[in-house]
């Protein structure tokens, strides 16, 4: 079996593979929503700073088998299209019985044709489960290069069992009667939550989220500048369109005081970020609430894996998660 390797300078590569794009994700080692096309494509447009780099790997017939996309900055360090700051996952793009042949085309057209166009290779989100870095480390110290992997973060996740019961049942006594204290405290005060699955709802509800986020902490206020928010928004709802993006809301007394947005891909359901207000209700924990029944709805819909995403917060332990990691290679030509 061969591999050809094509390069792409442009942003052509978005329309180009459109019809391919998505199919390869769903079948490769590491598929993540930040690897499909519509993340990636608002991303560039949104985000891009320097110069595209993107390479496909087909077979002897022709068949996409690989993907993957980065960009070099006016620093000269090639980095992946997604950046650090709103993707969580990234990594080359191919199934497992090509992965290997890919990723070794891949970085011997990155060592030589590319070469002189970068200088370092900083590459993050990698989740732990990948042997890219542990791949590419090796080729490049072959070459006398230096490389090095270490820990970015974690994401802490929840291997999901078949009914809530089970799952409430693996949590400490504690935070299981905790959990039912404030789910029965929110139901007596007419509190509810539901998901928003009305196609022409969606770009105001995720205004309306958008906004709980910023109420939610400085921090989140920071974030969500103009072009982060118009960036959100149109992710969001392309990959609505798709029919892997969710956004669900907790009214109490019919106001809206909690609100998450996910994604669910192939058995998992990626809490993707959150948002409550803390003024109102806040003695109520609406946001604890809504990520149970969040929870709960994950494990009806058959979902296997509940992923609460970058980020050592104290709630993610509460509700049961076990830190996975995720790594950044760096590699210097030396």
């Amino acid at each position: 079996m061969s591999i050809h390797i094509d390069v792409y300078r442009d942003a052509s590569i978005f329309l180009t593979l459109e019809s391919e794009w998505n199919i390869l994700v769903d079948k490769s080692e590491t598929s993540t929503p930040f690897q499909r096309l519509e993340f990636q494509s608002v991303w560039w447009t949104h985000f891009s700073d320097g110069e595209l780099l993107a390479m496909t790997a087909r077979d002897d017939n022709g068949l996409l088998v690989g993907l993957s996309t980065w960009y070099i900055g006016s620093d000269r360090v090639l980095r992946w299209v997604g950046g650090e700051e709103i993707a969580d996952y990234l990594d080359v793009i191919a199934s497992a019985k090509y992965m290997n042949a890919v990723r070794e085309s891949m970085f011997h057209c990155l060592m030589g044709p590319e070469s002189d166009s970068w200088t370092r290779m900083q590459l993050s989100n990698i989740p732990e489960w990948s042997e890219t870095p542990g791949h590419w480390s090796a080729l490049a110290e072959r070459l006398g290069w230096a490389a090095d992997v270490s820990n970015q973060d974690v994401c802490p996740e929840v291997r999901l069992p078949s009914s809530f019961d089970e799952y409430l049942s693996q949590l400490g006594g504690k935070q299981r009667r905790e959990i039912n204290r404030k789910m029965r405290r929110v139901s007596a005060r007419d509190g509810r939550w539901y998901i928003v699955d009305e196609p022409s709802l969606m770009e105001d509800a995720v205004h309306e989220f958008m906004d709980l986020m910023a109420t939610s902490s400085a921090e989140k206020a920071a974030f969500l500048t103009p072009k982060m928010r118009a960036a959100l928004c149109e992710i969001f709802q392309r990959s609505n369109a798709s029919g892997w993006f969710g956004l669900c809301f907790f009214e109490v007394e019919g106001q809206k005081v909690a609100a998450c947005a996910y994604f669910t891909l192939k058995g998992t359901l990626y809490l993707y970020n959150s948002g409550y207000d803390l003024a109102i209700y806040g003695g109520l924990s609406p946001g604890w609430v809504l990520l149970a029944h969040l929870i709960e709805h994950a494990i009806e819909t058959g979902h296997t894996k509940f992923d609460f995403m970058r980020g050592d917060e104290d709630y993610k332990y509460k509700f049961g998660g076990h830190n996975v990691r995720v790594l950044r290679l760096t590699i210097d030509k030396s």
